[in-house]
């Protein structure tokens, strides 16, 4: 919340230096992004439940919800450590072991960024700017060096080796090779999900062509990849908004695309925080309720 009135205070005191945009408002557009990032939200807290499940370990949806949304708050502490300790911290209370939470999010941030790659690929491969240069199929590479770091054959022997240097018992089983493959195509979707989002988030503002949706849409993609590079901003405040504008300024006026970055930063962290604040209290209403009968 903390860091929600620093945007808002962001926003107000440097509003006359932001670029100059004519601001308009669509409503229908704005429901359609408010779904599309709420489902982001829901489907990478339902899928890192299922892995969870894969592994091993069966959370109820509405304890899985809880924990994977909270844990969202601790990424505005810098590099992002405070997300995974906190989740490993509030998965144990409900009976799943350290090792095999930790492991979830491992194969989740793997899952994330091959899923972000497909779909970025194309923004990446299509850039006026690099046609004719075969170096932009280099993005590419990424692909199959992440599944292959998922593949159990080499995941297995990884995570054992890397437990054992902490005192720890290896996994007690990983995620067969067909459900990575599976969960990156539900990745792919929750990447589009997303796109979408973006993409009537812009159109609720500022006019844009059906023609510039892929661009748009591959958009979030690219920045997500910028935050996991720069892990030690929280939650990649700045250099996910720069790099989201500098994409989105291929098809838009760069005022057009900066001005967007930057209310969709504080819009997304609202949504958030909503989303956040929703789980936990079907939790804690539950948890007052005591079990099912």
């Amino acid at each position: 919340m903390l860091i929600f009135g620093f945007l808002i205070g962001f926003l107000v005191s440097q509003w006359e230096r932001l670029p100059d945009f004519d601001w308009r408002f669509r409503p229908g557009w704005l429901a359609l992004a408010t779904l599309g990032i709420a489902l982001f939200y829901v489907i990478q807290a339902q899928t890192w439940r299922f892995i969870l499940g894969r592994l091993g370990y069966r959370l109820s949806g509405r304890d899985a919800r809880a924990v994977w949304g909270k844990s969202l708050l601790a990424r505005y502490v810098p590099t992002n450590a405070l997300m995974v300790v906190g989740r490993v911290v509030m998965a144990e209370r409900l009976g799943v072991k350290q090792r095999v939470c930790l492991a979830s999010i491992v194969y989740e941030l793997g899952l994330a960024v091959c899923g972000a790659v497909i779909v970025g690929a194309y923004f990446v491969i299509t850039l006026p700017v690099l046609e004719g240069q075969p170096a932009r199929f280099a993005v590419l590479v990424v692909i199959p060096l992440a599944l292959a770091g998922l593949h159990p054959r080499l995941f297995a022997p990884l995570s054992a080796f890397a437990l054992r240097k902490l005192g720890r018992e290896p996994l007690p089983s990983t995620l067969p090779f067909s459900t990575v493959l599976a969960l990156v195509l539900v990745y792919v979707c929750v990447w589009v999900t997303i796109g979408l989002g973006i993409f009537a988030f812009a159109s609720a503002l500022h006019p844009v062509a059906l023609d510039d949706l892929p661009y748009i849409a591959a958009a979030q993609s690219v920045a997500f990849g910028v935050a996991v590079a720069t892990f030690l901003v929280p939650s990649g405040l700045g250099t996910r908004d720069a790099a989201l504008a500098t994409a989105l300024a291929v098809v838009l006026p760069l005022a057009v695309a900066t001005a967007i970055a930057v209310a969709l930063r504080i819009f997304q962290t609202a949504i958030e925080l909503v989303f956040v604040g929703a789980v936990a209290a079907i939790a804690r209403r539950a948890d007052r309720a005591g079990p099912p009968a």
